[in-house]
């Protein structure tokens, strides 16, 4: 996320807490000023000197109240995440993988973990799923989420997905669709690599074939644990990269990346694919030869 959308989420969720904190505040001042009204016991509080004393006290609750309560929330998400790169580390995107997902699927992750689970089901080739699962999110919640927090991560993971699905399945036209869709929020997140990846996948799709493959070349894989990001993370560039070349017609090449992305493919299928890519980029090289 940008910084200046991230410090703009920041501030809404403060100004949430601030506001409920200077409506407590009114409310106690009302209440003392009114014991003391009635009693008499001490001389009447001063407005003038209670308010600003009580909007800054306010604030100063609200950021605090906030830090915690994004603490508190990411604790068991934190959990989850190391138990899911566990597997990842050990096992691939396996049905262990989404088993975890689908059964932390609950409360204010849901959505999130379900379109996580989308995602994976796509690079198993697994459309049916994948287009089941997809279906399942409830949109009303994430696009009600998005607008009023202003954090778009989560819708934008969505149309990511979704364009994904559309572009594996062959759909350009669906693909466009979900593109034209979801483009205001993929903006927002512009730089994250898996949006990046998507819109290499895109690219493709569109016939962009060099700017899919200066866009993959981007990538960091931030969002993959380090010892991935040599393994999975490469294996999909060179996938993407091997697809374009046998799009521009440079066998030769496409042979050589589809076998990078073979020494440690994601999935089985990611796996087939490049073995896919070899052959139709051999056979073309061969029939090129015979003309």
């Amino acid at each position: 996320m940008k910084l200046n959308r991230k410090l703009l989420v920041i501030a809404k969720g403060i100004s949430v807490w601030w506001g409920i904190y200077l409506i407590l505040g009114c409310c106690a001042g009302f209440a003392v000023r009114m014991i003391q009204t009635l009693f008499l016991t001490v001389k009447p509080m001063e407005i003038i000197m209670y308010a600003p004393y009580m909007c800054a006290c306010a604030l100063l609750l609200a950021v605090a109240t906030y830090f915690i309560g994004e603490t508190a929330k990411k604790a068991p998400r934190r959990k989850l995440r190391k138990q899911l790169f566990e597997i990842l580390s050990n096992e691939g995107f396996s049905s262990n993988y989404t088993n975890k997902l689908f059964e932390n699927a609950k409360d204010d992750i849901k959505n999130v973990l379900y379109i996580e689970a989308a995602c994976v089901y796509c690079m198993r080739g697994e459309y049916d799923f994948a287009e089941k699962t997809l279906d399942a999110v409830d949109m009303v919640s994430v696009y009600d989420i998005a607008h009023s927090t202003g954090d778009y991560r989560t819708i934008a993971y969505y149309y990511c997905v979704k364009i994904a699905l559309r572009v594996i399945c062959n759909d350009k036209d669906g693909a466009t669709r979900a593109y034209d869709d979801g483009i205001y929020y993929l903006d927002a997140f512009s730089g994250n690599d898996i949006v990046m990846a998507v819109m290499a996948l895109y690219q493709t799709e569109a016939g962009l074939y060099n700017s899919a493959i200066d866009t993959v070349d981007k990538i960091k894989w931030k969002s993959l644990p380090k010892k991935m990001r040599k393994s999975y993370g490469k294996a999909f560039v060179n996938h993407v990269k091997a697809c374009n070349l046998l799009n521009m017609g440079k066998y030769d090449d496409a042979v050589i990346y589809a076998r990078m992305s073979l020494e440690a493919p994601c999935t089985e299928y990611i796996a087939s694919e490049a073995e896919e890519i070899i052959r139709r980029a051999k056979s073309a090289k061969l029939a090129a030869q015979q003309q």
